[in-house]
């Protein structure tokens, strides 16, 4: 399981290639009000969750984005440290932002 911290003097990770089929995690230490991530290349759906539990493709609890060049802005529903989970059939390229 591919994981990465972005401390909060910094804006995000960029150009993940997400493995198919495997969670993939960004934790921001401090307590995020927006993040955003983004498909590079939309080889494939990339489905996500921002509140820590891990996402499913295809998942009723998961969010996604298409699998198109395309980003998502979202507000974590919980306070304190942020945790973005991610995970894909496929490999497409992302990065993950705060806003």
């Amino acid at each position: 399981m591919p994981s990465y911290t972005v401390q909060a003097d910094e804006w995000g990770v960029h150009g993940i290639t997400l493995e198919a089929g495997t969670v993939t995690t960004v934790h921001f230490p401090d307590d995020v009000t927006e993040i955003e991530i983004l498909s590079h290349d939309g080889a494939a759906p990339i489905y996500f969750t921002v509140d820590a539990t891990n996402p499913q493709v295809e998942g009723r609890a998961s969010r996604v984005i298409p699998a198109s060049i395309s980003s998502a802005q979202v507000e974590p529903p919980t306070a304190g440290p942020t945790v973005v989970k991610m995970i894909s059939a496929g490999t497409p390229k992302i990065s993950v932002t705060r806003t």
